[in-house]
């Protein structure tokens, strides 16, 4: 229970700091946040999980991990965009609108997301220096 607890704070640490700071010392310092936070509202259950994500962090994390991870998310979603286009090409021929305009939005979408997970790339090869 407390592994699956402080791996989804972990995870929701580092989108929560995936637009300012990257590498495990931004996520530490995410997750040591958070653990203030509920020190300060005394929610014990959230304390355990956030002190094991912080030992988690602590042994595990590298910088060059992360940017191995974050190379692997975008050529993924780099994939989901290619998957979304083609759809939209097949909704295109079908002629109908409602579907064109719910392919097309399921593309911008997707840009979206892999684009954001473009810009923390950047930034984690900027900090890793590869």
């Amino acid at each position: 229970m407390w592994k699956s607890v402080g791996i989804g704070l972990l995870l929701l640490a580092g989108q929560a700091y995936g637009s300012e700071a990257v590498g495990c010392k931004a996520r530490l310092q995410a997750v040591n946040d958070q653990l203030v936070f509920a020190k300060a509202h005394n929610n014990a259950g959230q304390i355990a999980g956030l002190e094991q994500a912080a030992r988690n962090i602590k042994a595990n994390c590298t910088d060059e991990g992360l940017l191995k991870e974050q190379k692997e998310r975008v050529n993924k979603l780099r994939g989901e965009v290619d998957e979304r286009l083609l759809e939209l090409q097949e909704a295109r021929v079908s002629g109908k609108p409602e579907k064109i305009a719910k392919r097309q939005a399921r593309l911008e979408e997707s840009q979206t997301r892999m684009l954001e997970a473009q810009r923390e790339l950047d930034k984690l090869i900027r900090l890793v220096g590869k």
